[in-house]
């Protein structure tokens, strides 16, 4: 259970979408449920180079995390690419100043009700990236997240809570959705845990990714839900091929 717990694994998925509007991949790294857990040097290594963006999908930490631990943890991800941060309800457990100090001092993109534009080469498209304050607090804002952002855009949205999928329609014209918070249920017995594993799933034209996480709530302890990164690329084209004029260095958004 303990090593389940300490895994560093990066779980590597590749995307297609018919209406993605770049020539190249775009490749996310996303983390989510870092807790207590201090980002081991090993995953940095197995992404670098290999990430345009990194989005951190809420509870970066929690109370009685030290700071300084929060800050070096957002070093790491920083030498990944661009980081990209929305809130969880163990966010609000630090003080708030105190995680903005940080997110400026590293120079992390917090989406708090609002999106960010991927501009893509001369002629393309642009991507968004939308990112809800956390669902459970009652601080996520849907009118706010889409304000500015064209309704045919490709756009992927962020929530930490997955509860919030409930809240987008068909028209809202979500390609991607990541979320994490369950994390998998952490302790599952027979199978049985207080939510389901995590993993993908498919809402519509929709993907969407529930991840069972980095971290641990209340005891450092997992089973049968595998602590987890992922490596997310977004493509047009369905040839495996296609992947190999993807530019591994990362962008600067």
């Amino acid at each position: 259970m303990w090593r389940e717990a300490q895994r560093n694994e990066v779980k590597t998925d590749r995307r297609v979408f018919p209406d993605y509007p770049w020539k190249r991949p775009l490749t996310l790294f996303f983390i989510s449920d870092i807790h207590r857990r201090v980002i081991h040097p090993s995953l940095i290594e197995k992404v670098k180079g290999k990430a345009d963006v990194v989005i951190i999908g809420g509870d970066l930490a929690e109370k009685g995390v030290p700071l300084s631990r929060v800050s070096n943890n957002l070093k790491r991800l920083r030498q990944i690419a661009p980081v990209f941060f929305v809130w969880g309800n163990n966010d609000y457990e630090i003080p708030e100043a105190d995680l903005e100090r940080l997110f400026k001092e590293h120079s992390v993109h917090v989406l708090r009700n609002e999106s960010v534009c991927l501009p893509g080469s001369e002629g393309e498209s642009a991507v968004y990236l939308l990112g809800v304050d956390d669902f459970s607090k009652g601080h996520s804002s849907k009118a706010a997240a889409f304000q500015g952002v064209p309704d045919q855009a490709f756009k992927i949205l962020v929530s930490h809570n997955p509860v919030f999928q409930r809240k987008l329609t068909a028209a809202d014209g979500i390609a991607l959705f990541l979320s994490g918070h369950t994390h998998g249920g952490q302790i599952r017995l027979f199978g049985i845990g207080p939510y389901k594993e995590g993993g993908w799933e498919k809402h519509g034209d929709m993907d969407m990714l529930i991840s069972n996480g980095y971290g641990t709530s209340a005891v450092p302890l997992r089973l049968g839900a595998k602590a987890e990164t992922h490596l997310i690329t977004l493509t047009r084209e369905e040839r495996a091929s296609s992947l190999k004029s993807h530019n591994n260095s990362p962008s600067a958004f």
